[in-house]
């Protein structure tokens, strides 16, 4: 490993981190909370790379469920951020002649677009799985209508993310061009 892909995926699991444990604000009916980690977690992707973006979006923002109280959600949260990162790096590695020439910006967007099914998808199947595990009773709610009122917050926060890493990585891909070419 190159001394500054390690520098840059230390960096960013930091900044995934703090974007999801510091700076968030609370879904109403206790469910979880919007942040910016996602906005990192596809930066990560799109400037490190799939590999280096997908190590640092599964362990920054595993690190920040546990500091958040949501232990539960640490290995699912390693995974479907992992997943989320590394498609993302993947298309802009395979992409990259195009993104430069700025001539693949609806591939890459419609490539988003698809990374936040990963998001949404993923956990659905976690809410499922932790709703029948836990044997939720939320007044008579089914484990599958428990992980279904996630859906809405989970695109809300993912879509969020999209948005947010779009309108940041213009300015910001220049200086990591140079990590696609190893």
């Amino acid at each position: 490993m190159k001394t500054k892909n390690l520098v840059f995926t230390s960096i960013f699991i930091a900044l995934c981190f703090i974007a999801t444990w510091m700076i968030k604000f609370p879904i109403s009916f206790g469910w979880g909370y919007i942040h910016f980690g996602d906005s990192v977690v596809i930066l990560a992707g799109m400037l490190l790379g799939p590999v280096y973006g997908a190590i640092s979006a599964s362990i920054g923002s595993a690190l920040a469920d546990y500091a958040s109280g949501y232990a539960y959600y640490m290995p699912a949260t390693f995974i479907v951020k992992g997943l989320l990162a590394f498609s993302i790096g993947f298309a802009y590695k395979n992409l990259i002649g195009e993104i430069r020439n700025n001539a693949g910006t609806l591939r890459v967007i419609y490539h988003i677009a698809g990374a936040i099914v990963i998001v949404v998808g993923g956990y659905f199947v976690t809410d499922l799985l932790l709703a029948n595990l836990l044997i939720v009773d939320a007044e008579g709610a089914t484990p599958l209508a428990y992980a279904a009122f996630g859906l809405p917050w989970n695109a809300i926060q993912a879509g969020f993310g999209a948005v947010v890493s779009l309108l940041l990585y213009v300015p910001l891909k220049k200086p990591f061009e140079s990590m696609y070419e190893q």
